[in-house]
């Protein structure tokens, strides 16, 4: 009898645990590509506010060591925000991005998202902020701000694609590099939306240390990518979705070999030491391009010779600062 409630007290300690690991991990703070860390306290109902709207919030401010900076609930009604209208502090602004009517945020604001417009200041400016903001309302159901595209140079010293190719089943492999010639971001209001970079062909290189000159030489020519014909390749990025974030959804156009096909992958952005990169892993089926070498779909007898149809490239690209 002792061992059987032994045994269902184990249990039942082992099913807290597991629930108090869920909590913690459905609490976690989520950082952007800013630095703003946020999570969701309550979950708000609706359609999320997007740069544009007018909300009413209630805000409470405070230091990290919990002393106070501001409240709004001590005033008689709560503010009225322009989402993105340069009204309140960039984290902030940020923050309420997305936000569901009732919703509550929690955000650890850093001090570059924290300076203030006019003459308005924190005691301490170069502190960390802690905000707490409950969306109470909407007030304007439509953007009234006109969006604005900006264009950002890529750095294609720092940028680089890696690419691997597999022999059948993936059983073995050949890697290396290719470089960008140029490129460019495309960003409206402030986010990434999509971008347009043109990748050398002609800078392919082998980096497994096995038959390199050899390899190269064999990509290069008509086999594969026939770079003396097509040196450049292009990748459009026409829509990035944040529904996810940090993982975002990409939608893009890949060219090669003057064949464009749509493709579909998942990225993040991460800002390391004031230079923004966009990351991903993106793999394609070659023969989608005309790539047909060594292919078992559309080749037989082929025997050791079978190279796979997948070809798998890592992605950074960094933006100009």
């Amino acid at each position: 009898m002792k061992n059987l409630v032994k045994t269902i007290a184990i249990f039942l300690f082992t099913i807290w645990i597991s629930s108090c690991s869920d909590r913690q991990k459905d609490t976690a703070f989520i950082t952007t590509a800013t630095g703003l860390q946020y999570k969701i306290l309550k979950q708000g109902k609706g359609k999320p506010i997007v740069k544009g709207q007018e909300v009413l919030i209630h805000e409470t401010t405070k230091y990290r060591n919990d002393s106070l900076v501001f409240s709004s609930r001590d005033l008689s009604n709560p503010l009225k925000v322009l989402v993105g209208g340069n009204q309140v502090i960039k984290g902030l602004d940020e923050g309420l991005k997305g936000m569901k009517k009732g919703e509550i945020r929690k955000l650890i604001v850093p001090p570059i998202l924290s300076k203030r417009t006019g003459n308005i200041t924190f005691p301490h400016p170069d502190s960390t902020l802690v905000y707490e903001i409950e969306l109470i309302d909407v007030v304007a159901k439509k953007s009234t701000i006109i969006e604005q595209r900006e264009i950002v140079a890529v750095d294609t010293v720092k940028s680089l694609v890696k690419w691997t190719g597999f022999y059948a089943l993936k059983f073995d492999k050949h890697f290396g590099t290719v470089k960008l010639k140029n490129g460019k971001w495309y960003l409206s209001n402030g986010i990434i939306s999509g971008g347009e970079f043109y990748i050398d062909m002609n800078t392919i290189i082998n980096t497994d240390g096995e038959y390199n000159e050899m390899l190269v030489d064999h990509l290069k020519n008509e086999d594969f990518f026939e770079t003396d014909v097509y040196p450049i390749s292009k990748l459009e990025i026409v829509k990035m979705d944040y529904a996810k974030h940090p993982k975002i959804e990409v939608e893009a156009n890949l060219t090669i070999k003057g064949v464009t096909q749509p493709i579909l992958f998942s990225g993040s952005i991460e800002a390391i030491s004031g230079q923004t990169i966009f990351k991903s892993q993106v793999s394609i089926n070659r023969t989608r391009w005309n790539i047909k070498y060594g292919s078992g779909s559309f080749y037989d007898n082929l025997g050791d010779d079978v190279i796979s149809d997948d070809i798998e490239f890592d992605i950074e690209i960094y933006m100009d600062n």
